[in-house]
């Protein structure tokens, strides 16, 4: 429980790093992804095995466990973290948004939690904050998420680093000379900018089917737009059913976001 009330109280004091008020109030939903950002981020350097310990489940189009949820009210209370409760428009309970502001405090909790956490969660924090749809779309895209069926417990093996046995040859700096040190480093730095921002301009694209079927569904498929065309679009309802194989398909793995 002590690491799970570490990340929640963190990500809390990240989010207080905002200079809008408005910006450092979290939500529980958002504050139950964060811990699981920070398991992703603590298993992929570490066999694929999370921080918290905690099993994370495929549960309503996103990662959830009932201990973290349960963990929130009484985590943050012991650091005296404000609460807001507003009235939902959707006849459930009332909305509740956190907030905590103390540098010292953020300082004492960093030094707590290892650095592969750190690392990517503040920055992760400080990009989607209690933007619930992002937050939402980009957990669901993980790839403990992708391999995942509705109910599954996740697998974060998927995420693990895989590094290649090379041997460090260290390098001969000595025999440099002042001009060619400073060339080189010039040339560094203009290749770091000049990945960053083919970084920026990458656009994730959808891969094509390979091998199309032409079978009797495409064939009727193609009659009815046809016919369409003819006699114009009418409004009907339908309902469409899928295989629960789909959540296990090479197509649904594609879409994953590069974050591990």
């Amino acid at each position: 429980m002590k690491k799970i009330d570490l990340i929640l109280q963190y990500s809390l004091l990240i989010a207080g790093e905002e200079d809008a008020y408005f910006d450092r109030q979290l939500g529980p939903i958002h504050l139950l992804k964060y811990v699981y950002l920070a398991d992703l981020a603590y298993a992929r350097r570490n066999n694929g095995e999370s921080f918290t310990g905690v099993a994370w489940k495929f549960y309503n189009f996103g990662p959830w466990s009932q201990v973290v949820h349960s963990r929130i009210k009484s985590s943050l209370q012991n650091i005296s973290a404000q609460c807001a409760a507003y009235e939902s428009h959707f006849g459930d309970d009332d909305w509740h948004r956190w907030s905590k502001r103390d540098k010292n405090l953020l300082i004492e909790k960093q030094r707590e939690i290892p650095p592969e956490i750190t690392r990517t969660l503040r920055n992760d924090i400080h990009r989607f904050l209690k933007d619930t749809p992002s937050l939402l779309d980009y957990v669901y895209s993980t790839k403990p998420m992708l391999n995942a069926a509705p109910d599954d417990v996740l697998d974060f093996s998927s995420v693990v680093k895989q590094t290649l046995d090379v041997p460090v040859v260290p390098l001969r700096s000595e025999n440099i000379s002042n001009r060619k040190k400073k060339l080189l480093n010039q040339k560094m730095t203009s290749l770091r900018a000049s990945f960053k921002e083919k970084k920026k301009k990458r656009t994730n694209l959808v891969s094509p089917v390979s091998k199309p079927r032409y079978d009797g569904v495409y064939l009727e498929a193609i009659s009815l737009f046809d016919k369409a065309e003819l006699e114009g679009f009418q409004e009907v309802n339908k309902t469409v059913v899928f295989t629960t194989e789909v959540w296990k398909s090479t197509t649904r793995k594609g879409i994953e976001n590069d974050i591990s």
